[in-house]
């Protein structure tokens, strides 16, 4: 049974990445840029490239890459940390937020078509259950 479950929870995170990522190509964007372009948009200040990998989830490499990409669509900029010069703050720049909101909607969309016509207590119990592991996961 823990074999299946674990087996079923990446079957559906890859399906759903891959459904998602189809869907966002029509706006020139992946899950992961909007993801980084979402966290970003929640910090008026911007956010450390460093912290930035950590609350994605991602390796340092891989969030330089999606920031080069991010900055060539002209969405975000990298600005000079004041308190540490190695540092590098990535900020909003004007105009991004049209491209988040017509994400969210994408994305919005797609949880309306998936989760529709599920109980919701399935999807309370599937909340509890993904909360559980994402602490446990969190601490190994």
């Amino acid at each position: 049974m823990r074999s299946a479950v674990a087996q079923g929870l990446q079957l559906a995170g890859r399906r759903w990445r891959a459904r998602l990522n189809e869907r966002l190509k029509i706006i020139g964007q992946t899950d992961a840029r909007c993801a980084a372009l979402v966290e970003i948009a929640g910090s008026s200040s911007g956010v450390v490239q460093r912290e930035l990998s950590q609350r994605l989830g991602v390796e340092e490499p891989t969030i330089v890459r999606l920031i080069d990409a991010l900055e060539a669509q002209n969405w975000v900029e990298r600005r000079a940390h004041s308190g540490d010069r190695r540092a590098k703050v990535v900020h909003l720049k004007p105009g991004a937020e049209p491209v988040i909101d017509q994400a969210q909607e994408i994305v919005a969309d797609l949880q309306e078509e998936l989760f529709a016509d599920m109980d919701p207590a399935d999807l309370a119990a599937t909340l509890r259950v993904l909360e559980t592991l994402s602490r446990k996961l969190e601490r190994a």
